[in-house]
């Protein structure tokens, strides 16, 4: 089942791993970034970031997509990760199940507008947000379980 779908530039961090998976149960994280999936040393890295016990797969969006009637099989209780707006539209735009998606961390950068402490879009990103509101999917901000929770579609 999945528990929670996560935009985070950082793809698998502490605050990913320790804080969403202990609050929301996750057995298995799967991070979906064309780069990260096709690069050795980053999918190195990124399993050595992850927790013991935990699964954990790195696909690009297009292996995602193929492999989601798999993936709705499985028994674990799974966080997907995107590391950015563009392809988290693609596969969202392939696969119409998904109804709420996490925005955990988009860095500051030239030409961003700033939505809350950690997410800043560029107009490129505002556009894939929008798309992403128009599919029916609730978008929302919010670093840690924790931290408030701030709806992204009403400032769209």
């Amino acid at each position: 089942m999945i528990k929670l779908v996560r935009i985070d530039y950082r793809l698998l961090h502490g605050q990913v791993v320790f804080a969403w998976s202990k609050a929301l149960g996750i057995t298995r994280t799967i991070v979906v970034n064309d780069e990260a999936a096709t690069d050795d040393f980053k999918k190195m890295s990124l399993n050595l970031s992850k927790p013991s016990g935990m699964k954990l797969n790195i696909f690009t969006v297009d292996e995602t997509i193929k492999k989601m009637p798999k993936i709705e099989q499985l028994s674990d209780n799974i966080m997907l990760i995107f590391g950015n707006t563009g392809e988290t539209l693609k596969f969202c735009e392939a696969y119409s199940k998904i109804e709420e998606i996490n925005y955990g961390g988009l860095p500051n950068k030239e030409g961003a507008e700033q939505y809350s402490n950690a997410i800043h879009l560029v107009p490129s990103e505002v556009e894939d947000s929008k798309k992403l509101k128009n599919l029916g999917i609730h978008l929302y901000m919010q670093q840690v379980p924790t931290s408030r929770k701030e709806d992204l579609n009403e400032k769209l």
